[in-house]
């Protein structure tokens, strides 16, 4: 595996200049006379060798951010709680919103096209979240879902879990998030007794094996630092014959990589879908009004980059093709022999 200074060295001229720029506002962003930490500004999802990673800078922070990390020369520990923190203030800035209590949603979103569409649900027009909804119906496909064990893992606010209850009749429902924030608001506005909500890490899931038919990961593995293990992991809670319901926007060349490591750990492809197209209409749609329900004091352009407004260097990789939005339903094997 390629260190981080490899993967560095590796980066094109544009990303190089905007991991300088990150670095340069981390290292200016001390506030020496600050009592307490003050809201942390997204920034820009920054390609490490061939994997999208989201990441955050400070805008103005206190002693007690100092050791936020970032993505590059850090240890994965390191990695995921800056990730925890950047989320927790994700979550807490939505919160403050006007549409605090339904934003559920973090993901770019779905826009119907020519191209064929595999759920089976008619929205109303009067939706909210449409475009984000429908990401996840996409997702879910044609997989049924009735008296089904299911497991979101990189929940966020709820989204995928809330889907799953609102137009199908699973078992149970578990959402396993890092965030502690987000954690907190799924309890406190979804309250069907079929879900559940805990924090946790995806690279080291807190469940016996085979507990779960379906697993679901909308838009999320990219900011994990071995997606790898979390493949494992998910290998290990799905039952025989159960489903890994995925989608994330990774680099072309890394999509094969990790289609590789996939079918390595024994799973069946059955179907992969290049959905760039119906993302990149979404964020047409509806990005640039999301940038209004966040602080402010955000950094806009690190702000646009972490909504894909169009014109980021985010939106660019996409329509460009650089990079690929997918969706994967992959197959647990009933004969899963030693691999348990």
């Amino acid at each position: 595996m390629p260190s981080n200074s490899d993967r560095v060295a590796g980066l094109p001229p544009s990303k190089k200049e905007l991991l300088d720029k990150l670095l340069r506002q981390r290292a200016g962003a001390g506030d020496p006379g600050a009592g307490t930490p003050r809201g942390m500004a997204p920034a820009t999802i920054a390609s490490a060798g061939n994997l999208a990673h989201r990441q955050l800078a400070p805008r103005r922070a206190g002693p007690a951010e100092a050791g936020l990390s970032l993505t590059f020369g850090t240890s994965p520990e390191e990695v995921k709680e800056g990730y925890r923190r950047f989320y927790d203030s994700v979550s807490g800035q939505l919160d403050a919103s006007m549409f605090g209590e339904v934003s559920f949603f973090l993901n770019y979103g779905y826009v119907p096209n020519l191209s064929p569409r595999l759920s089976a649900v008619e929205l109303p027009d009067h939706i909210i979240n449409k475009n984000s909804v429908r990401l996840v119906l996409e997702v879910i496909g044609d997989r049924p879902l009735e008296g089904a064990r299911v497991l979101d893992v990189g929940c966020g606010r709820g989204g995928t879990v809330h889907v799953v209850c609102r137009f199908f009749d699973p078992a149970a429902v578990v959402g396993l998030d890092l965030s502690v924030a987000a954690i907190a608001f799924c309890r406190r506005a979804h309250r069907d007794p079929r879900m559940e909500f805990l924090e946790g890490d995806a690279e080291h899931l807190p469940f016996e094996d085979r507990s779960f038919d379906v697993v679901t990961n909308v838009e999320s593995s990219h900011s994990y630092p071995s997606i790898e293990s979390f493949y494992a992991e998910v290998y290990r809670v799905l039952a025989p014959n159960g489903h890994f319901l995925y989608t994330d926007v990774l680099s072309v060349a890394d999509w094969s990589v990790k289609l590789s490591a996939l079918r390595g750990l024994g799973f069946v492809v059955e179907r992969e879908r290049d959905i760039t197209a119906n993302v990149l209409l979404s964020c047409d749609e509806v990005a640039r009004t999301r940038v209004g329900a966040f602080d402010s004091g955000n950094d806009p352009g690190l702000m646009q980059n972490f909504l894909a407004t169009p014109g980021s260097d985010v939106y660019t990789e996409m329509s460009q093709r650089r990079w690929r939005y997918s969706i994967l339903k992959l197959r647990k094997p009933s004969d899963t022999g030693a691999r348990q």
